[in-house]
Order: structure tokens, then sequence, then C-alpha cells
């Protein structure tokens, strides 16, 4: 009986043995060659880049749905939009379909990034890390976007929203830029940082995230106009913390303190800007992004919330945090994979040979 059985165990194993193999023997004939053929440096790269820009105006969109008050303009419908494919407008609901068909635009390109970083370069620990990261950010970020649809608004759910949407971006951008300075910048990463400057970058990137929250939290509960005037608070200096202007006023203490410590890493890192240019430029750009957002909070409070005011306000937190997670990444260094095998670029024909899948693998 025993005999018997494996033996009908055996019949029924050779069928889908066999038809696996010749899955395996048509994808790769027909499919692989393809991919070597189109996924290569020179379409991944710029790919990466059109993704990074994509992604930063959805997230603008996103803004201007939320500041709109345009997050039900497609109704209590999801993805549909008032039930339809493409709805009757009004402009609320134009709003809203425009960011969704973004998102949908932005969700294609960001699978093709993540599939081609890491069918090119999945040796890279760190391009290993990000390209899940940001599918799985894109697809909580889809979730997220429903829920808002379907539940009722709630501050607290709408500025985790905005979180998710600050990681998914900035995954995205640190996978553009480091695909474009593998085995230029990127090499500066091996060169040795002090442990202080990288813990005061990585504090830096953390509060500013935690600032961002406090700002989505005070913009949805409708508490940024607590607080007339700009630098003071209804014409003091110091308010108090109670209420909605305790809320206003904590949001603008805790920029003041980002502000500080920025200055404090730009210079800092301006003492070694000869070895290490990568930490100057991030830092630098960093601070530009914070003193434009001084002055963008500014002009929220003296416009009233102006709208446009708003998607400044939340374009320059998204292109800070992005600076200040490329300089999180820069003080790093490199896996040994990376310091021991530079990278080569791959060419159509060198791809089909193993020495190619190699490097690649």
């Amino acid at each position: 009986m025993k005999k018997g059985s494996q033996d009908m165990q055996s019949s029924t194993d050779a069928p889908q043995a066999s038809f696996l193999s010749r899955v395996r023997s048509a994808l790769d004939r027909y499919v692989t060659p393809q991919l070597h053929r189109y996924v290569t440096p020179r379409t991944v790269r710029p790919l990466a880049a059109v993704t990074a820009v994509t992604m930063f105006v959805v997230y603008a969109l996103g803004t201007l749905v939320t500041t709109t008050g345009s997050g039900h303009g497609c109704g209590a419908s999801w993805p549909l939009c008032r039930g339809q494919f493409i709805p009757e407008f009004a402009i609320s609901t134009a709003i809203e379909f425009t960011h969704r068909v973004a998102t949908a635009s932005v969700t294609v390109l960001v699978l093709a990034t993540a599939f081609g970083v890491l069918w090119l370069w999945r040796s890279r620990l760190e391009l290993r890390i990000l390209a899940p990261l940001m599918v799985v950010a894109l697809f909580a970020e889809a979730g997220l976007g429903a829920a808002l649809v379907l539940l009722p608004a709630s501050p607290v759910l709408l500025a985790i929203h905005f979180g998710v949407s600050l990681v998914l971006f900035s995954s995205v951008l640190l996978t553009a830029l480091i695909v474009y300075e593998l085995d230029g910048w990127d090499r500066l990463r091996d060169l040795p940082v002090t442990r202080g400057f990288r813990i005061l970058v990585v504090a830096l990137a953390l509060y500013t995230y935690v600032v961002g929250y406090l700002g989505a939290y005070m913009r949805l509960r409708g508490a940024e106009i607590a607080c007339t005037g700009w630098p003071t608070c209804n014409g003091q200096l110091i308010p108090g913390f109670s209420g909605f202007v305790g809320i206003a006023f904590t949001h603008r203490v805790a920029a003041f303190v980002l502000l500080a410590g920025t200055v404090w890493l730009f210079v800092w890192a301006r003492s070694f800007r000869a070895s290490r240019p990568d930490l100057y430029r991030g830092s630098f750009y960093a601070l530009l992004a914070v003193i434009a957002q001084v002055f963008a909070g500014g002009i929220v409070a003296l416009t009233r919330v102006a709208q446009y005011s708003q998607l400044l306000h939340a374009g320059l937190v998204a292109l800070l945090f992005g600076a200040l997670v490329y300089i999180c990444l820069q003080t790093l260094p490199r896996p040994s994979v990376a310091r021991t095998a530079p990278e080569v670029e791959a060419t159509p024909a060198q791809s089909a040979t193993p020495s190619a899948a190699a490097q690649r693998g």
C-alpha cells in the first residue's frame, strides 16, 4: 500500500515538474533576453528620476486636496469617482480626480523603478531595503486614501497619511540619488564621519518628521489661524501653550529649533567640505529648505492660510526631509560588497553573459 501511494504521488509530481520546467524555459527564452535588453542603467536611472519628480507632484496634489477640502470630491466612492470611471466635474471633484489619476500613474512608476533597481543592483543593501519600502509605503498610502474617503474624517488619520507620504517620497528620492551616484560620490561614504555628526543628522531627520506631523495635525485641526501675525503670535512673543494658540505656538517653537539645528549641521559640515563635499552639499540644501520653510510659515500666517502658501509650506517640508535623509545615508559606510566590487555599467550584450549576471547579483 505504501509503495502504491508513493507511485501515485510520483505520477502526480511528474506533470507538475514538467510544467514548471516548461514555464521556466519559456521565461528564459523569451522574457529574460528582453529584460536584459531594456532594463539597463540607461533606462532605470531616468525612470527613477521621473518617479521622484512625479512623486513630489502627487505629494503636492495631496496637500491641495486637503487644503481645499476636496477629499470627498468623489463622494464616498473608491477607487471610482462618484461611481464613475470619469465623473462629471465640479472643482472639488476635479482636484480629487486629478489626484487619483496622478496616484495611479505614480503607482506604475514606483513598481517599475523598484523592479528595475532590484534587477540591476540587488547586491546593494540600501536598494534591497528602499525598493520594498517604497512599494509597501505606496500601498499603505492607497489604503489610507481609501480609508479617508470611506470613513469619517479624522485629523489623526490625515496626519498619518501625511507621514506615510513623506516616507514614500523620501524612499523614492533616495533610490534615485543612489543609482545616479553609484561609483561616483557614492564612494565618499567610505570616508569616516564623526559619531557626533551622524547622531546630529539622524536626530534632525527624526525631529523634522515629528515637526511635520505636528504641522499636519495643526492644519487639520484648524489651528493655523490661531496665531495671527508673524513672527509674533497675536502680538505677543510668548502667548502661552493652551488651546489652539498653544498648538500653533508650539509648532513655531519647534520650527525655530529645527532652524537652529540645521544651521549647526551646515556649519559643522562646512568644516570638512574639502573631504566630504557630499555632506556639505546636502547640509546646504537642507539649510536653504529650512530657511525657505520658516518664511513660508510666515506667509501662511500673514495670508491667513492661503492655499498657495500651504502648498509651498508642505512642499518645502518634503524637500527638507529628503535632504536630511540623504545626509543620513551618506554618513553610513557602503556595504562591503560595494567596496570590494565597484559598480560596472552593464550593457545589453554584457548582461547576457554569466559574468555580468554575477556582477548584478
